[in-house]
């Protein structure tokens, strides 16, 4: 098992069942949560669907070891304090046979620049430019000094395909990706089918043909592993793990996660832009008691976004604490009378327990006095709304680390005030001076302090509810040879992946 402390322990280096076997055909088979919602355009998050199916590279990665390095770029250099030089890789061609060159790669990120709404981690409002200096060297140029710049380029989203894939202002990434496993068939949101790479750049591939599912209901991804529909069951709920364990020819593949549980507060509507409203909700739940019911005892309650074991959360934070009696006091200050406030809450089927958590939350707030209407539906049906800002309250799972390896992307985007996430409408000048003031600032420690203390800003106005700091948890057959979790969940195909 992975755990949390050695995943973030890496970043400290880089910069600073028993049916399993009968899955169809003889394929490799693998039941996965998201399907892709955007036509794979890279600015989305289908961009990590293509990565995770091993057809998406990027110029650099983030390993599982968590550690930054080489993909299609072999190396980088800073070569002024804006600008970052990367050198491709000799030899690498498109699945289509086109060579990959610096003019494709620069055009490709070009593309992701031009959209309409560009990637949280990368967007004209963080890269002021990318262009071909040579037939091998990508040169891209920030507003401000930034030594994040490598750890933008292992982001899904600045994925490399081939010139052949931008067409009519739509991607096909059916063989024009670089990646050990070529596209062959995209059945909608139903599923997807691949086959090796022959001609991989980073050597043999073992799986012959792979089948992935997109099956959004976590307990029918637990059961299709466990009945042997299925050779890898992707995030399988907490509940589900005890019987998964004790199932004959299963495994289970544990990994703490920079993944946070949060309730998104719209601090934008009266009257939750009221501090006080806010932790009032906070002090409201008992997290501690969420944990342990919800989740099982499988996950640690909240000290903010942060995990403890982080180096740039908070030292000695705790969970906000449970205090009904000070949550009612507040909203009496804040003019609020009980029953007065009643809120909307949003949670999506595709996160298991985020039904069951709602229930409690809408439990905790009517005992302060705040009634909780609850929505539960498909993201993509929720997903309007709250981008739009047409929502009170709504959970989210949300990695601080996969835009970015490093917490000030998550910072910027989540609560800056021009942020490209900022789904919370959160604005706070001093709180943008302070993450400014870091971004080209090389000593990872200095960093760290500053993330900390912004973390800590954070949980004290209680911009959101920061609910469980989340685990991941796959099942797989005994018969799969070299499955592993990535710690931002960018990788699941890989050439090493194996069947008996």
């Amino acid at each position: 098992m992975i755990t949390r402390a050695g995943f973030v322990a890496a970043f400290l280096s880089t910069l600073g069942v028993a049916g399993a076997a009968s899955a169809q055909g003889g394929k490799f088979v693998i039941a996965e949560n998201f399907p892709p919602r955007a036509g794979f355009a890279l600015e989305t998050d289908d961009a990590n669907v293509l990565s995770k199916a091993g057809c998406l590279e990027m110029l650099t990665r983030i390993d599982f070891d968590g550690k930054l390095k080489p993909a299609l770029a072999t190396s980088w250099t800073q070569t002024a304090p804006d600008a970052w030089d990367f050198t491709l890789r000799k030899g690498v061609s498109f699945q289509d046979g086109q060579a990959l060159t610096a003019a494709s790669a620069a055009a490709a990120l070009n593309a992701v620049l031009k959209v309409t709404a560009p990637a949280r981690a990368f967007s004209p409002k963080l890269i002021k430019s990318v262009e071909a200096i040579n037939e091998d060297t990508v040169r891209v140029t920030t507003p401000v000094a930034s030594v994040l710049t490598p750890l933008r380029l292992a982001a899904a989203n600045t994925g490399i395909l081939s010139p052949a894939a931008y067409k009519d202002g739509k991607i096909d990434p059916v063989g024009t990706c670089t990646g050990p496993f070529v596209i062959t068939r995209v059945n909608g949101q139903q599923g997807m089918s691949l086959k090796r790479n022959d001609k991989y750049w980073g050597g043999a591939v073992k799986l012959a043909e792979v089948e992935i599912k997109f099956i959004p209901d976590a307990n029918v991804r637990a059961t299709q592993v466990r009945t042997g529909e299925a050779h890898v069951g992707a995030a399988v709920p907490a509940s589900t793990l005890a019987t998964l364990k004790s199932t004959a020819g299963l495994k289970i593949e544990s990994i703490a996660t920079p993944r946070t549980s949060t309730l998104l507060i719209n601090t934008k509507k009266a009257p939750l832009d009221n501090p006080k409203v806010r932790q009032a909700l906070q002090m409201a739940l008992d997290l501690q008691g969420i944990a342990a019911s919800v989740y099982e005892g499988s996950v640690q309650p909240a000290i903010g976004p942060f995990a403890p074991a982080e180096p740039w959360a908070p030292k000695g934070a705790k969970p906000a604490a449970y205090d009904p009696k000070k949550a009612q006091a507040l909203l009496a200050e804040a003019g609020i009378k009980p029953g007065s406030l009643t809120l909307d809450l949003f949670a999506y089927v595709e996160k298991i327990e985020f039904k069951d958590l709602a229930a409690i939350l809408q439990d905790q707030f009517n005992a302060i006095g705040v009634k909780a209407n609850i929505r539960v539906a498909e993201y993509k049906a929720l997903e309007p709304d709250i981008l739009a800002g047409k929502y009170d309250l709504a959970l989210l799972s949300r990695s601080h680390m996969v835009d970015v390896a490093d917490p000030a992307g998550y910072l910027q985007s989540d609560y800056g005030c021009g942020g490209g996430y900022n789904l919370s409408h959160y604005c706070n000048a001093k709180f943008d001076e302070k993450l400014a003031k870091v971004a080209g600032e090389a000593d990872p420690a200095k960093r760290y302090v500053v993330y900390s203390e912004l973390a800590q800003d954070l949980q004290n106005d209680a911009v959101n509810i920061f609910v469980i700091h989340e685990a991941g948890n796959d099942a797989y057959s005994a018969k799969v040879r070299n499955y592993k979790i990535h710690p931002l969940y960018q990788y699941t195909l890989t050439p090493e992946l194996a069947l008996e």
